[in-house]
């Protein structure tokens, strides 16, 4: 209902102003629905599905060498928790990360690996210090920094099944 001051003087028209924010959010909606979002999307999912491949490639590489390559050991610690569970990828990560540095650091004791992955072998020794340097139950979280090495351009793969695999 118009009040009586707007009838002597109506207020201006609100529809010039919406078509000129229109012409100018348009653009700016246009590149944050059709590039932005996508982007930050597919990043997550990327992401994401990066992460499932790998504990998915962990959690059959735990199961095979517990049931294939198994020395007890060797690979005890690691086994007790991947044959216990159904995830060994998402329930031991503190154990196998343990026994990977293990046999990283087994790999590096060679010359020509050490030559070959100088800045791995590097990180390997130092995280395996870092473990050497607190009790048995802390080991795990120092692990973790395992995770670092990994990504380096030199890395080196664990071992295969048959290098594990002990000989009669």
């Amino acid at each position: 209902m118009p009040m009586l001051a707007e009838i002597d003087d109506p207020p201006r028209s609100r529809v010039p102003g919406m078509i000129l924010g229109l012409i100018v959010a348009a653009p700016f909606a246009a590149i944050l629905l059709m590039w932005f979002i996508p982007t930050v999307v597919g990043a997550i999912l990327g992401g994401a599905e990066n992460i499932d491949r790998r504990l998915n490639l962990e959690s059959d590489y735990m199961q095979t060498v517990c049931g294939e390559a198994l020395d007890l050991g060797r690979d005890e610690a690691m086994c007790q928790c991947a044959l216990a569970t159904e995830h060994p990828s998402l329930d031991c990560q503190g154990p196998f990360l343990i026994w990977s540095v293990a046999r990283q650091v087994e790999y590096c004791s060679d010359e020509a690996p050490r030559e070959a992955a100088v800045s791995f072998c590097a990180c390997v020794d130092a995280v395996s210090e870092a473990m050497a340097a607190v009790e048995p139950d802390e080991r795990g979280t120092k692990a973790q920094a395992y995770r670092n090495c990994q990504a380096l351009e030199d890395a080196a793969f664990l071992p295969t099944i048959e290098q594990l695999t002990p000989t009669s």
